[in-house]
């Protein structure tokens, strides 16, 4: 595992989706999704968590080294990202 976490973030033209670039594994899984908030909380760990620490989120796709995020109209991103990037922080190390 790498001594840090570093996260990519990547804008599309949908303004409530983004893409997150993670250098550690996330999933073993093919994909995991979560079309929203109930099922993360009774999805994997790390979707437990993202949904728990992160106001914001309404749907949340995981796969190897990737989060794909839709939020909540209303939450701005900066926070979402935030929040998300330290969560993963204290969950990898």
């Amino acid at each position: 595992m790498s001594e840090y976490v570093t996260i990519e973030v990547e804008y599309g033209d949908d303004q409530n989706v983004v893409e997150l670039y993670v250098n550690q594994t996330l999933t073993e899984l093919d994909v995991e999704r979560y079309l929203n908030p109930t099922e993360g909380d009774l999805g994997s760990p790390i979707a437990q968590l993202l949904f728990a620490a992160v106001d914001g989120i309404e749907r949340l796709t995981i796969e190897s080294d990737r989060l794909t995020i839709t939020r909540a109209p209303d939450q701005p991103w900066e926070a979402i990202i935030d929040e998300t990037r330290d969560a993963l922080r204290d969950w990898f190390l």
